[in-house]
């Protein structure tokens, strides 16, 4: 197997170094390329293709894809829910391995809730897939969530790694020290159409661990959202209900924006490099850039960013009371702003939602040619 690189992600002198510590061929091909060729033994180059690229970006030695599947017990203490879209080489090599090598001694089930365009097929073999609406990140959640059996749930994205051995016990002792639901991230929103107000907490899914039983007391994820800002609505869910959210220093890895790149924006071996993690982060978030600028337009409408617009503004209205007791005034305004820009482009905010699940289905059922 052999892979060409170009030099303006990575230096050929590098990779040389990476390549000397592993006993790996690595030659310039021409000015801006480089290449390595692993053995063609198929049980071994995987493995070895991913030491490589660790130690050439910088990244943490890899997780095993072949380490012990203990992924379903009679008694499970954790579900880990992974909604999975287009990342699949990824959460094969790199996610589910890492949460195996870490759960320890703990009981957990794995639920693969997949709602991508790629069927898993027997790829995931042992563990199983569940099959939810087309690209709905919210009702994805949903149904793992009501597919799980153990009392505490550990909701992942596709694109993040676990590099923290005790994650679990970290996550359970905030748990039972009075916190209502843990994450690995948080995130702030304080600006809204130009309109700038008190900063508003989202806990991302990097994991979110939550007790079952609160997740069902506040309703699970409102499927009202297609994708863009289903967890700013959960968190708000959370506390408009005083329910206490809490971070923690988990070391985890989120490579966002990764799984929206293979989404709208493939290049053929794209999701093979990601398994790999051949590519820096800095090398994600640039695709991930050229992804949200160019958009999913119609008749000179950008019909993807309107409908994140729609449904942040379904948010900021769903909480209108509960936003107005933190400030009286600069939510409204911006919940105004909003839907003055988006009703300016002469476009129902009803409508834009579902002609963008309209658009979105019919991109992600044609041919992606290289970019």
């Amino acid at each position: 197997m052999r892979v060409t690189y170009p030099s303006l992600i990575q230096p050929v002198a590098k990779a040389k170094e990476a390549g000397v510590n592993l006993s790996l061929d690595v030659t310039a091909v021409q000015d801006d390329l480089w290449a390595v060729t692993f053995p063609q033994q198929n049980h071994t180059r995987l493995e070895l293709a991913k030491r490589f690229f660790c130690q050439l970006n910088d990244f943490p030695p890899p997780y095993s894809s072949r380490h012990p599947a203990n992924q379903t017990c009679d008694q499970a203490l954790v579900s880990c829910i992974i909604v999975l879209n287009e990342n699949l080489p990824f959460v094969r090599e790199q996610l589910i391995p890492s949460i195996l090598t870490h759960s320890g001694h703990q009981p957990i089930e794995l639920i693969i809730v997949w709602n991508g365009s790629q069927d898993p097929g027997e790829s995931l073999h042992p563990i199983g897939t569940i099959r939810s609406d087309w690209g709905a990140v919210a009702r994805a959640y949903n149904v793992g969530a009501g597919a799980s059996t153990a009392p505490i749930l550990a909701i992942f994205h596709d694109d993040c790694i676990v590099d923290d051995p005790l994650w679990i016990e970290k996550c359970l002792q905030r748990l039972d020290s009075g916190a209502d639901a843990v994450a690995g991230e948080f995130r702030q929103l304080d600006t809204v159409a130009d309109v700038a107000f008190p900063r508003l907490p989202i806990a991302k899914s990097v994991p979110l661990v939550i007790r079952r039983d609160t997740f069902q007391s506040v309703g699970g994820y409102d499927e009202y959202h297609y994708a863009g800002y289903e967890d700013l609505d959960f968190t708000l869910s959370l506390l408009r209900q005083g329910k206490k959210l809490v971070a923690t220093d988990l070391r985890i890895r989120h490579f966002n924006g990764m799984s929206s790149t293979l989404k709208y924006h493939p290049i053929p071996g794209l999701d093979q490099l990601y398994a790999l993690t051949a590519l820096p982060r800095t090398a994600i978030i640039k695709r991930f850039r050229e992804f949200t600028e160019s958009g999913i337009s119609l008749n000179g409408i950008d019909y993807m960013q309107l409908a994140k617009d729609v449904q942040l503004l379904y948010v900021l209205n769903k909480y209108r009371d509960f936003l107005s007791d933190l400030d009286p005034h600069r939510y409204a305004d911006a919940a105004a702003a909003l839907e003055l820009h988006i009703t300016a482009q002469s476009l129902e905010p009803g409508g834009v939602l579902e002609q963008f699940r309209t658009l979105d289905m019919g991109f992600n059922r044609q041919p992606k040619d290289a970019l």
